[in-house]
């Protein structure tokens, strides 16, 4: 299927696209919303991958989905959040979530977790929003969530959410597929995972990846056949990775 050596495709921060409204930006890997550019579609089974900027009190209100598989990793900050399953809470740095929409949910996530916790601090949330294929449309709606170590996310790739990695803090509906998250001291190397498609996401810091080149805060990279890359820290990193099957 794939030749010896792995397509290697760089998006830069300010390259993707970006949507602004009084309070949130949003910066969208693929084609969303109101843009669209037929040659970025997805990628592998990531229907979307969208880096969330929301100003205190500022959010999405109520909206529908349906037959996908919903990521959230907050970066920094606080979300509030609410969907039609009947789960509510506050998703913060560290703790994976994964809302199934499969044949039909309505959310809504806010920057307003005060409204649950008054003491909690009204500052700016960020997140970044990876929606997946599922395997099995039309399935019944369901939500997840659980608490990743920092000392294991310095340590290695830890999957977050999987359909192919049992040890992962949650499952995912999606076979072939693990979002991997790790954060890199300066001079720490480490391998990336190896798939049939790899997307890189530098959430944070600085890396240099073999045969790339350096990629900051904001930079993506697709990797389109296995690819055993060397990955470097130069500034202290937080990356995920999302590894998919062909």
């Amino acid at each position: 299927m794939f030749g010896h050596d792995p397509v290697l495709l760089v998006q830069r921060s300010g390259e993707r696209f970006a949507t602004r409204r009084p309070g949130i930006t949003s910066r969208h890997a693929f084609s969303f919303g109101a843009h669209y550019d037929p040659t970025n579609v997805g990628f592998g089974v990531l229907l979307a991958h969208n880096e969330e900027h929301l100003l205190n009190g500022r959010g999405f209100d109520d909206h529908p989905h349906r037959d996908t598989e919903i990521i959230t990793w907050v970066l920094s900050g606080s979300l509030l959040h609410q969907d039609s399953t009947g789960h509510a809470g506050i998703v913060h740095p560290g703790l994976a979530q994964r809302l199934s929409a499969g044949r039909g949910v309505v959310h809504a996530e806010r920057n307003d977790a005060y409204r649950l916790e008054p003491d909690r601090p009204r500052v700016p949330v960020r997140f970044v929003q990876s929606w997946v294929r599922p395997d099995t449309p039309g399935s019944e709606p369901c939500y997840a969530q659980r608490e990743v170590s920092r000392s294991d996310l310095a340590g290695d790739w830890v999957p977050v959410a999987s359909g192919a990695e049992p040890e992962a803090a949650i499952s995912l509906d999606s076979a072939t597929s693990t979002l991997w998250v790790s954060v890199l001291s300066a001079g720490e190397c480490r391998l990336l995972p190896e798939a049939a498609y790899g997307h890189v996401f530098v959430a944070a810091g600085e890396v240099e990846i073999e045969g790339v080149g350096s990629l900051a805060g904001g930079d993506s990279l697709r990797v389109i056949g296995p690819a055993a890359l060397q990955v470097t820290g130069v500034r202290t990193a937080e990356l995920l990775v999302w590894s998919m099957g062909g």
